[in-house]
């Protein structure tokens, strides 16, 4: 049992919670700490429990094989410091069930999702926020959140010795093992000033960006990313924003570009063109963000608002537009196997005969995206994906 029985921060991270206990316990290493954590392991009826060999790799969507027991590790930590097994939980991040934008696994944190390619196993820090308090703040390692919004100034990621600063694996918190420099006494360095709206928004809320939920901005990052193919390292704060503060106009005429650029340059005549031939990939990319819901979901609801002025305005061009059955699946919020049964059950037509005991190619544009739409309209809106949502004309 450890004597010193450390309160864990609401907004700290899993690892700088374990390494202040370790100080308050009066280890002068986190390492020794973790040490003796696994000896005490060291007994036939707990060899079970999942402890990784090193500190920083604890939270249970680092685990190679069975989260599971890691979760049952941090119960048993937990049990150590007299805590109930609670704090440890909410400070640890799993992995999730979702995805983002087709295939883009989730973690979830607290009740908040983000891409798992957003995770950073070095975050930077603010020294005035260490400051008031020395613990690593869990938002810091969320990209791209990389400029403290309460101080206005830069995350730092390198100490004055030059070494990457390795907040999970120092020796002690806030303290670099090279130079023994505290973080807390580094130079801050202001902020851009679209780096700083952009954390802004990403920590709380911004009056000119999306009121949306958390797990929802970092879904329109990625979402981003995706429509332009952008890496993380070519991502520009500055373009994201002018973007959004526009929305939705600024999307819907995005929309609108893609149509007359491919109308006037695509290389099948507009009759022969499936969604994806003018649009790319994004359905894929917008179906989850992580939600499918009209309500929750603002790029979704904006394609369907495209959708519904095309579909009024009798753009036959557009409206005979052909989509794949993964396309379709995604459009009524179904699975592929319902849009075959739908085929075998003359709901919906297809414009490729199958033969008797045959399938139908998922990949293969099948479908007229203007029966599609109307077929969600008849029979496929729900509470949270209606026309209430998306304010039809009609």
């Amino acid at each position: 049992m450890l004597l010193i029985r450390t309160i864990p921060y609401i907004d700290e991270s899993l690892e700088s919670y374990l390494m202040r206990l370790a100080q308050d316990n009066g280890y002068i290493k986190a390492s020794s700490f973790w040490s003796a954590i696994r000896r005490t392991l060291d007994k036939p009826e707990l060899r079970y429990l999942n402890i990784p060999n090193k500190l920083e790799k604890i939270n249970p969507y680092l685990a190679n094989h069975s989260s599971g027991l890691r979760v049952k590790a941090l119960t048993y930590l937990s049990k150590l410091t007299n805590q109930e097994s609670l704090p440890l939980i909410s400070l640890s991040i799993f992995r999730s069930p979702s995805h983002y934008c087709g295939k883009n696994t989730a973690i979830i944190r607290n009740g908040m999702t983000l891409p798992r390619m957003f995770v950073k196993t070095e975050p930077g820090v603010c020294p005035e926020c260490l400051k008031e308090s020395n613990y690593i703040r869990q938002t810091w390692a969320f990209w791209p959140y990389n400029t403290c919004h309460k101080h206005k100034i830069k995350l730092i990621e390198n100490c004055c010795c030059g070494e990457i600063i390795s907040a999970f694996s120092d020796h002690k918190l806030g303290v670099c093992q090279c130079c023994g420099h505290e973080y807390k006494n580094l130079e801050g360095v202001k902020e851009n000033h679209n780096d700083f709206e952009l954390s802004h928004w990403l920590a709380g809320t911004h009056k000119n960006l999306p009121n949306v939920k958390d797990s929802h901005k970092f879904g329109l990052i990625l979402w981003w990313l995706k429509l332009h193919q952008l890496t993380l390292a070519e991502f520009e704060s500055e373009v994201f924003i002018n973007f959004f503060t526009e929305w939705p106009s600024s999307f819907q005429k995005y929309l609108k570009n893609q149509w007359e650029h491919y109308s006037e340059y695509g290389l099948k005549p507009i009759s022969d063109a499936s969604f994806s031939d003018v649009f790319g990939k994004l359905l894929s990319n917008s179906a989850k963000l992580p939600s499918a819901r009209l309500s929750e979901n603002i790029v979704l609801t904006e394609i369907y608002k495209y959708f519904d002025d095309n579909l009024i305005s009798e753009n036959n061009e557009f409206l005979k537009l052909k989509i794949n059955s993964i396309e379709a699946a995604l459009l009524l919020n179904t699975s592929t196997e319902q849009i075959a049964a739908l085929v075998e059950q003359g709901e919906l037509s297809s414009g490729i005969r199958i033969k008797s005991g045959g399938f139908l190619n998922i990949n293969q544009p099948a479908f007229e995206l203007g029966d599609l739409y109307c077929l969600w309209q008849a029979g496929y809106q729900t509470e949270y994906s209606n026309f209430s949502i998306i304010t039809s004309r009609w």
